[in-house]
């Protein structure tokens, strides 16, 4: 990691600690995450990784936070190289473009790439994904890859948002608006998921909907079968309606999978958030931040300290047993879980108590992708 202002500065000491640490010349493939202080002047920052990094691949994109097991970068100037060695990427990145317009398609080209690959429908290999967090739509895209590539493991995360817009990295090519990705041949990593937000209580049924209204849940209107929820859940005593409403904040529309196994190297349970934008006691309705998919099931969930404490810890003890010694740990983290003022201890407190003397590699993000798209999650990713 460096500090330092000066663009060319920053990316000469990130590489050169990051070779220093791998104890080589040079990288095979490197991943480069940095604040948005350098980006400020894109073509300066493209002709320094071009300068330092020549003729080594390497993917990144721009970022609110990173940090390893030592340091971070929060908001402020930092510059996070990781440098990998022995690991072959010719002909194994790609990129795709005008995610928004395209919508499902960037799978199409997923696929086509995939297939220029001898051996890939065949092998247990892994798909990294780095898309622009504004951008990016997932719609059937995943769905679409775990279809055609059921031995596929995909990952990875969308930018957090900044000032300004979010931007990925190629070659040295620095983009907006695209998704890029590389081929992990022959690596399937130990994958746990932590969440601060739950599905609560059984599946719910969203009898109508007009654009973004929720009008009835299980044939009630939606804003009682809110109240409903919290009551049951919290045994909330009686109170004012703005009283009220400060606990209906912490609500959440979870979508999980209504089919569908999960990879077999994952602990916890995928599943997508869908923020409530607001409720109106009189009509009651409540608004939706983001379009539902009905293909899925719909619950009803909160945000508490305790699922992401207490639960996380059961899932890394249950990660330490299936792999206890990883050779490194990324982490792909909500921007989120770092800004919740309840919390007691931070997604890095957490893995490094179970993985002590492991290197860390750690990113904020928007979007979390493991058997699709998941937000306000962390990914914990542990390589043998």
């Amino acid at each position: 990691m460096s500090r330092a202002k000066d663009a060319q500065a920053a990316v000469q000491e990130a590489y050169r600690q990051s070779l220093q640490r791998l104890g080589a010349l040079n990288a095979d493939f490197s991943i480069i995450v940095y604040t948005y202080d350098y980006v400020l002047e894109p073509d300066v920052l493209s002709a320094v990784l071009k300068r330092v990094f020549k003729n080594t691949p390497h993917i990144g994109c721009s970022t609110w936070s990173a940090w390893n097991e030592k340091d971070m970068a929060e908001g402020e100037n930092g510059i996070f190289v990781l440098s990998i060695k022995d690991i072959d990427v010719t002909n194994k990145i790609f990129k795709v473009h005008s995610l928004k317009e395209k919508g499902a398609l960037w799978a199409g080209e997923t696929i086509r790439f995939l297939d220029s690959i001898e051996g890939s429908r065949e092998s247990k290999s892994s798909l990294f994904l780095i898309g622009d967090g504004i951008h990016f739509s997932a719609a059937e895209g995943f769905r679409r890859l775990r279809e055609e590539f059921p031995k596929l493991q995909v990952f990875g995360f969308g930018t957090s948002y900044g000032i300004p817009q979010c931007s990925l990295v190629h070659d040295g090519e620095i983009y907006s608006n695209s998704l890029i990705g590389v081929y992990l041949e022959n690596i399937q990593p130990w994958v746990s998921l932590l969440q601060n937000i739950w599905p609560e209580g059984e599946a719910i049924d969203i009898n109508r909907m007009s654009e973004n209204l929720l009008i009835e849940i299980d044939e009630k209107p939606a804003f009682y079968r809110l109240c409903e929820h919290l009551m049951a859940m919290d045994d909330l005593p009686m109170m004012s309606p703005d009283e009220f409403r400060k606990h209906m904040g912490n609500l959440y529309i979870v979508e999980t999978p209504a089919s569908g196994k999960a990879s077999s190297q994952m602990l916890g349970q995928a599943y997508r958030v869908v923020s409530l934008l607001g409720s109106e006691m009189t009509t009651g309705m409540v608004a939706v931040g983001e379009a539902l998919d009905f293909s899925c099931q719909h619950h009803l969930g909160q945000k508490k300290v305790k699922y992401i404490e207490d639960l996380a810890e059961e899932n890394l003890m249950k990660l330490k047993e299936c792999i206890p010694e990883p050779q490194i740990i990324w982490m792909l983290c909500s921007t989120a879980h770092f800004r919740d003022k309840e919390r007691t201890k931070n997604d890095l407190q957490i893995v490094q108590k179970h993985f002590p003397g492991t290197p860390i590699f750690g990113v904020g993000s928007h979007g979390e992708y493991y058997d699709g798209l998941n937000h306000q999650a962390s990914l914990i990713i542990a390589f043998e």
